[in-house]
This record gives structure tokens, C-alpha cells and sequence, in this order.
């Protein structure tokens, strides 16, 4: 599989919903997870025959605030792809994209008995010109091609899923 198109995949947001605590962990095992957070990262692109462009977001405030995709926490009755038009839709007013592409990438951080998943998908946006309404939480939106979206990026997982999705679309044609 390409990772373009994908088609029904369904990963669950169960924030504050046990997820398997086990009794009895030995010593210098890690804690038990009692909670799981599934978060979408949107990497939002458009594209004609020359060039792409990423759209990153900054939160506000600005000054204390990093360069990222848009993100968006899963609703229970979601799957990545729901989660991902609906968060795009919320945080930059775009609607549904032209195509999503399955990045195939999750990654897991450990908070105390938290386990946030970060699933990272790319977001076609379609139709030209692009009307973005920002929601009030967003100080700055900046389209920006790969060099420069992958130097402002702050995470690495995050400049990973560029290259994994840069790299793919390039590839496609």
C-alpha cells in the first residue's frame, strides 16, 4: 500500500476510559497505561505540476508558541480520516480535502499513567484560491514549501511525517 487513498482504517480516542491496567507489574517495568489520548496531526498541502507547499500553524501566544500541523483530538465514533477533515475544517475553516494520505505513522509518548497516540496524515487541500478562517487560538498561518517547513518544525516526529509525505508525494507523480 501507497499510502494514498486509504480506506477504512479506524483507530478509537478512549481519554479517561481504562485500556487494560495490569496488577502486579514487576519492578522496573514501566506504569500501567490507564488512559490513552489519540491526537491527528494534519500536514494541510496543496499542490500544482511544479510545486507543493505545507501549511504550518502557530497557537497563540506567538511569542511562546512553536511552528506545527494542525491537530485535533479524536472523538470517540472517529476514525483518523474523520478526525483529520473535521480538525482541519475546525482549526483553519477548509473543507473536505481533494485527497488524504495515510502517513502510517504513530507515535507514542508516556505522561505518568497517559498515553497520547499521534497519528500524522496528509491533508490535500483542494480549490484556488484557498479562503482560510483561522480559528481565535491560531496567531499565524504560513504556507511554506519542504526546506523551509521542514527547518521550522519543531518536532522531530513531525519533520519525519514532512519527509514521509514529501517523499510520497514525489513519488505519485
Amino acid at each position: 500500500m501507497n499510502g494514498l487513498n486509504p480506506v477504512g482504517r479506524r483507530h478509537r480516542y478512549a481519554a479517561g476510559q481504562p485500556s487494560g491496567t495490569t496488577r502486579g507489574v514487576a519492578r522496573g517495568s514501566p506504569a500501567p497505561v490507564t488512559q490513552q489520548l489519540h491526537i491527528v496531526r494534519v500536514f494541510v498541502f496543496r499542490q500544482d505540476s511544479r510545486q507543493i507547499d505545507y501549511l504550518v500553524v502557530r497557537r497563540q501566544p506567538a511569542h511562546d508558541s512553536f511552528w506545527a500541523p494542525v491537530t485535533g483530538v479524536m472523538q470517540p465514533h472517529e476514525s483518523i480520516f474523520q478526525a483529520a477533515v473535521r480538525s482541519v475544517g475546525e482549526e483553519i475553516g477548509l473543507p473536505s480535502p481533494r485527497q488524504i494520505v495515510d502517513l502510517q505513522l504513530a507515535t507514542r509518548h508516556q505522561i505518568g499513567d497517559l498515553e497520547e497516540i499521534d497519528w500524522s496524515v496528509g491533508y490535500r487541500a483542494g480549490g484556488s484560491p484557498l479562503d482560510l478562517h483561522p480559528a481565535a487560538d491560531l496567531a499565524e498561518l504560513r504556507w511554506l514549501d519542504f526546506d523551509a517547513i521542514y527547518r521550522n518544525l519543531d518536532l522531530e516526529e513531525d519533520r519525519r511525517s514532512i519527509m514521509r509525505l514529501h517523499f510520497t508525494l514525489r513519488s505519485a507523480g
